[in-house]
């Protein structure tokens, strides 16, 4: 599976800044991927309709806040480093880049 483990992204948003992680597991044969903040706490991201085409991960997510809005997602990996988006209703394009494996 594609992009297993912890990876760390610097992120700036006029709601949050500071470290963020995505967490890409496997669970019963299915990707399970969530989202952390740096004070170790679960970004209430849900993550599914993922699909994987070559080194990249695409799908949609969902926020207890934005309840009914589906969020676009992507994330690409390269060997030890990963970039992606969230294109967060009301908030804007959430971009990280620059993401470093980090378990």
């Amino acid at each position: 599976m594609l992009g297993l483990g912890k990876w760390k992204f610097q992120v700036k948003t006029r709601f949050y800044s500071g470290d963020a992680y995505l967490v890409v597991g496997e669970k019963d044969g299915a990707y399970d991927i969530h989202t952390e903040l740096g004070n170790g706490k679960r970004a209430d991201f849900r993550f599914g309709k993922l699909q994987v085409e070559g080194n990249t991960i695409t799908g949609t997510a969902q926020h207890s806040l934005l309840q009914g809005n589906l969020i676009p997602f992507s994330a690409t990996f390269e060997d030890d480093s990963a970039s992606g988006f969230l294109d967060v209703p009301f908030v804007g394009m959430i971009k990280f880049s620059d993401g470093e494996k980090v378990g």
